[in-house]
């Protein structure tokens, strides 16, 4: 009897063993992703419009506005547009609110004054009362900046200039930021106002069009990145692997006019989605891309297309004068060009190191070509 008993004691001791064995052979084989996160799985409801404001929580409008950005945010009654789009979308945003029967915007948002983001935001405070106005702390010396500077101040509207880590409420929601870390980039779209989105379990990471220069400044921070729906930064350009790890999403959204001359989406970032296997929502392919998120469940208007094809840079025609002037090379050339931010920069200025190497260009001639043209001196380096 004795030795009936030890036989089963022993028994089960090595059961309660090879249960424990399968279960962390289990665990050791789910793919390591976002720190051991599992992927969330959102569902497909064509009526999400519908769903939504009988239900409350939040709805995300990922706004087709071509080669640009807009987002539409709703929660509760409450409403905040992140950017506009590019001048010729801005009928289209303002048409866009109107149809979701919008009287006030809550917060509008905008990333950066590049005209693709601002100029859409810029026909929004036209037509619609805003609560909060909430843009980076620079100007930029643009005609849609001045045009956007005017509305300001004829509606009287102060902005707010966050810093990292500050929260605002949205109905059921909450939005964090974590960009810009510091200002000052020599490439402005570093300079833009990112955020976590949060309702309940989920959250959004939206970051304008950081780059790699403020990326690092993100990771060196600290501050928590993670989230479940990562809009792609820059319309789907450059992005580092660290960072993206970082938001580990389970979905991703790019915003992009359908064969747009800058190439976007790059190829390294399909190749990075496809290797964690990311699903991808495209407006240029798609067209506005709907999410609604209860706090617990994400349903999604329609399924990803997962279409994973870059963007056509070798097709992508450069502007006349960008080809003029990068006429040299970096040993050679009389002056390094940025073609983004226009600006004119001795070889050996600081800010050519920050500099993008697809915004870098090399020339060799008279400088006064270059001012002709709209390209202006950098303040630090003085050429």
């Amino acid at each position: 009897m004795l030795r009936q008993e030890k036989e089963t004691k022993e028994m089960k001791t090595k059961m309660r063993r090879l249960l424990g064995l399968i279960l962390a052979m289990l665990l050791f084989v789910v793919p390591l992703w976002g720190c051991g996160k599992e992927k969330m799985q959102g569902s497909v409801n064509s009526d999400i419009a519908q769903k939504a404001q009988t239900a409350g929580g939040l709805t995300v409008h990922y706004l087709d506005v071509g080669q640009g950005n807009a987002i539409l945010l709703q929660s509760e009654g409450q409403t905040m547009l992140i950017d506009g789009g590019a001048r010729k979308s801005s009928s289209f945003v303002v048409s866009y609110l109107e149809k979701q029967k919008i009287e006030k915007l809550d917060y509008v948002l905008i990333s950066h004054f590049d005209e693709d983001h601002l100029s859409g935001a810029v026909g929004a405070l036209h037509k619609f009362p805003v609560g909060t106005l909430i843009t980076p702390d620079y100007e930029a010396d643009s005609n849609i900046f001045q045009s956007y500077k005017k509305i300001a101040e004829e509606k009287g509207y102060q902005a707010v200039h966050p810093k990292q880590g500050q929260e605002f409420s949205l109905g059921s929601a909450k939005f964090r930021i974590i960009s810009p870390v510091s200002y000052g980039h020599e490439d402005e779209n570093q300079d833009s106002v990112g955020i976590i989105l949060e309702n309940g379990e989920q959250k959004f990471f939206i970051g304008g069009d950081i780059g790699l220069e403020s990326e690092k400044e993100i990771l060196d921070s600290g501050v928590d990145i993670q989230a479940d729906v990562m809009l792609m930064n820059h319309h789907g350009s450059h992005v580092s692997e660290e960072f993206f790890k970082k938001v580990s999403p389970s979905y991703s959204v790019i915003s992009c006019g359908k064969d747009n001359k800058y190439g976007h989406p790059r190829a390294d970032t399909m190749e990075l989605l496809k290797k964690y296997d990311v699903p991808v929502f495209r407006t240029d392919l798609q067209g506005t891309i709907l999410m609604y998120s209860d706090g617990q469940e994400l349903t999604f208007e329609q399924e990803p297309c997962n279409d994973y094809t870059p963007g056509d840079r070798s097709g992508a025609e450069e502007d006349e004068d960008i080809q003029e002037f990068n006429n040299s090379n970096e040993q050679e050339c009389d002056f390094v060009l940025n073609a983004h931010t226009k600006k004119i920069h001795k070889k050996d200025c600081s800010s050519v190191e920050q500099m993008s190497e697809e915004n870098r260009s090399y020339y060799k001639g008279d400088i006064n070509a270059l001012l002709d043209a709209g390209y202006s001196a950098c303040k630090s380096c003085n050429p």
